[in-house]
């Protein structure tokens, strides 16, 4: 799926022909870094890392400090484990990407290249000439009688996806390919499990400023949006519920998360626990679980099979919240699994890598791309 390939392609340096590629996850907390070793058909994490960032170095609005700060971070990282050059992957999220699920009238690939940004400019709400398109046709349909095709179509603000490039190449990365936070998931956990195209399924992407939904109808990605549901947006209900600071209210988020009654009722501090549950569960019903059954309406509306969705995956740092899955699973009637990539992946017997493993998602999912299967860049 590739990004208006010839807008950019003058903004790189040459693309690196070999090697293993490095992932980026520029989070809005930390940087999230990943390279896998591919030995035979197995694959073996060969470098990774968090490195924290201002709270505000990924978000909308990002100064030139913040950029500076960010990559100075990430360049000292990288230098500290003899990594000087080598080729990158990197992703996009956020009120900067639509992803719609569209049709064209049916036309040759060279047809729709050159009508893209017409036909598309009644579906984006952005200035068509301020952002880059991109489009994966899934099949051939007949509506109506007239012979179309459904799609894929992605619009990325060429500001963020510039900014990504410079950053990349500022860390000293070639950035083979720009890819989007729901694809990336999607594609890991579809290398995990491949058998999971039997099924529809929907991922959570839980950030710390946002959370990425997806659904995928028999492995292909049908629905992808950006959900104002954050791991900091349920810290600050914590710190509003105790007025406390921002790190104390993170800090009992994570001792607690949602603590189940029958629990409750034997616990010392079960004043505190029933507070910071009350807060969450107010932030998780009000803002996920809504959007979550907004999605999953949409989803049956464009749906070519009356197949339920059969499972929710979580991943992200999000996922980590306590019994965050367990209560999911009792509100959607669904199961609910956190993914852990690591589980297929060789990997360093690294406590704190273990404990953060689904935080790594999109990470890998970037470092799961070839630097020779493409001569630009590429999404999906």
């Amino acid at each position: 799926m590739p990004i208006d390939i010839k807008a950019i392609i003058g903004k790189l340096t040459a693309i690196h022909k070999g090697g293993d590629v490095i992932g980026v996850d520029f989070g809005r907390s930390s940087v999230k870094i990943a390279k896998l070793k591919k030995s035979g058909d197995k694959y073996a994490l060969e470098l990774y890392g968090t490195i924290p960032v201002s709270s505000a170095a990924a978000g909308a609005e990002i100064t030139e400090d913040e950029i500076d700060s960010t990559v100075k971070s990430v360049r000292a990282f990288l230098n500290s484990k003899a990594v000087k050059s080598g080729v990158g992957a990197v992703s996009v999220m956020g009120n900067f990407v639509i992803v719609r699920y569209v049709k064209f009238p049916k036309m040759r690939n060279d047809e729709l290249a050159k009508s893209l940004r017409f036909e598309a400019e009644e579906l984006i709400p952005f200035d068509i000439t301020e952002v880059y398109l991109s489009t994966e046709i899934i099949k051939d349909i007949e509506e109506e009688g007239q012979p179309k095709m459904e799609a894929i179509l992605v619009a990325a603000k060429k500001d963020i996806v510039d900014m990504r490039i410079n950053m990349m190449k500022r860390i000293g990365l070639d950035p083979l390919v720009i890819d989007v936070d729901g694809f990336c998931v999607n594609n890991v956990y579809e290398h995990c499990y491949p058998d999971f195209a039997e099924s529809n399924t929907m991922f959570l992407n839980l950030g710390a400023s946002m959370t990425t939904l997806s659904i995928a109808e028999h492995g292909t990605v049908r629905v992808v949006r950006d959900i104002p549901f954050s791991g900091n947006g349920l810290t600050n209900l914590v710190m509003n519920t105790f007025a406390s600071d921002f790190s104390q209210a993170e800090a009992l988020k994570r001792q607690y998360g949602i603590v189940p009654s029958s629990e409750m009722e034997t616990m010392s501090d079960a004043e505190t626990a029933e507070q910071v549950t009350s807060a969450l569960i107010q932030g998780v019903d009000e803002q996920l679980h809504v959007e979550m059954q907004r999605s999953i309406d949409y989803f049956n509306t464009i749906s070519s099979s009356s197949e339920e969705i059969s499972k929710i995956v979580l991943s992200g740092g999000g996922a980590m919240l306590k019994n965050l899955d367990k209560y999911l699973n009792r509100q959607m009637d669904i199961p609910v699994e956190v993914f852990n990539p690591l589980d297929f992946i060789e990997h360093p017997d690294d406590p704190e890598l273990l404990k953060n493993a689904s935080a790594y998602a999109v990470a890998i999912g970037l470092a799961l791309r070839k630097a020779g299967d493409s001569s630009a860049i590429r999404a999906v």
